[in-house]
């Protein structure tokens, strides 16, 4: 780096109180996906007084870039969407519109991305690469991530490599955590529709009992996972709904069941949609029904790229030092949409700590979530010295 680290913690910790103060105001205003229309015009208008160009991309999300346009362009990228909880904590800034409220740190996530360019737009000149800025709208919702890349997002100029974060409650904040490798599960949802005969509960052998069906298909998608799956293989099949029936005294002619599968990979995922499609089908057909499957795929599995996790280990220990870094040993059945970038393009993720010491922080999507807001300054710094090492 041309720049000591003593010369980039006074800058990070003048931006950090500007990013706090930033979050708290993003806080206060959470939109849930697609519908981001304040918080894109406060990240638009806070870009701006940095000097930083921006482009709206979709209707809700924004790139932006700094830095050396002749260097390779590497990106960072921040999901920008609240959830509709309604906030229960007692914080000063809490969410003032009813039902909603950013429970997944996504208000954090912009603010560090912000208060990252707030750092690198006053040493421009010593930057030897192009940083582009991404604000995705949509994480929880739709996969913005998908539609940001069929957008452009990583053109114009290429993205090279690309690094995303979530803020991470059980693990304090001052300390990042890495996963080499496989990191978030994929996701598929699963549709079945069963088909049967109504009839009269007075003569169940004129009719074919759909709700009899759908019963048997959910005990029996029961022993995908422990009957089919290596026990060295991660997956979850979960069963969400079941829809059937109008009536006591009435044999149900139609029934509906809807689940998710869970998998690290493509093998195991192919597996879980054939041995549903299999239960649905043929337990249908043995009682008399007729059971018709549809799979509507979610988000792919995260998978680091180890060359670049090394980067951000590399800065984290720089600037954190080493005894901060949590090695994280396996893998969550979660899922996250930072996963299509990783597709596309070299990179990485990371959790940034957002815990309180001693205390029992409460988890993501609660809705007395909270953060310890001394994350975003590590934030920061952290993505401030990735940007500057060579």
């Amino acid at each position: 780096m041309d720049i000591t680290l003593s010369e980039i913690k006074s800058l990070v910790d003048e931006a950090a109180l500007w990013a706090i103060d930033l979050r708290r105001e993003l806080h206060k205003w959470p939109e849930i996906g697609n519908q981001e229309y304040r918080t894109v015009e406060i990240i638009e208008t806070e870009l701006g007084k940095l000097g930083i160009e921006s482009e709206k991309i979709l209707s809700t999300g924004i790139v932006a870039c700094l830095g050396d346009k002749e260097g390779e362009c590497i990106a960072f990228r921040a999901d920008i969407d609240g959830l509709p909880i309604e906030e229960k904590t007692d914080l000063p800034f809490k969410s003032k519109r009813k039902g909603y409220m950013h429970a997944c740190g996504h208000d954090v996530h912009t603010s560090v991305i912000l208060g990252t360019a707030s750092v690198l737009s006053k040493i421009k000149q010593r930057i030897n690469r192009q940083i582009k800025l991404i604000f995705q709208p949509a994480e929880e919702t739709t996969g913005g991530a998908k539609r940001m890349i069929e957008a452009g997002c990583l053109k114009q100029p290429d993205v090279s490599s690309i690094y995303g974060f979530h803020v991470k409650p059980e693990i304090e904040a001052g300390k990042i955590g890495i996963k080499y490798g496989k990191v978030h599960a994929s996701s598929v949802t699963f549709c079945i529709h069963i088909k049967g005969v109504a009839s009269h509960g007075a003569i169940p052998d004129c009719g074919v009992d759909a709700l009899l069906v759908a019963c048997q298909i959910v005990n029996s998608l029961q022993t995908i996972v422990s009957r089919s799956v290596s026990p060295l293989d991660a997956a979850v099949v979960t069963v969400g709904c079941i829809k059937s029936g109008s009536a006591a005294n009435i044999i149900a002619d139609s029934a509906y069941i809807e689940g998710t599968l869970r998998s690290l990979d493509g093998k195991t995922k192919k597996l879980l949609k054939t041995k549903v499609e299999l239960i649905a089908i043929h337990t249908a057909k043995a009682l008399g029904a007729y059971a018709r499957v549809d799979f509507i795929e979610g988000y792919e599995a995260l998978v680091n790229h180890d060359e670049n996790l090394d980067l951000v280990k590399k800065a984290a220990t720089l600037t954190l030092g080493k005894n901060n870094i949590i090695e994280i040993e396996r893998p969550t059945m979660g899922v996250e949409d930072f996963s299509f970038y990783l597709n596309e393009v070299p990179g990485a993720f990371f959790f940034l700590g957002s815990g309180f010491p001693n205390k029992d922080n409460p988890p993501l999507h609660s809705a007395n979530f909270i953060i310890n807001e001394e994350c975003i300054k590590t934030g920061i710094m952290l993505l401030t010295c990735l940007t500057l090492q060579k």
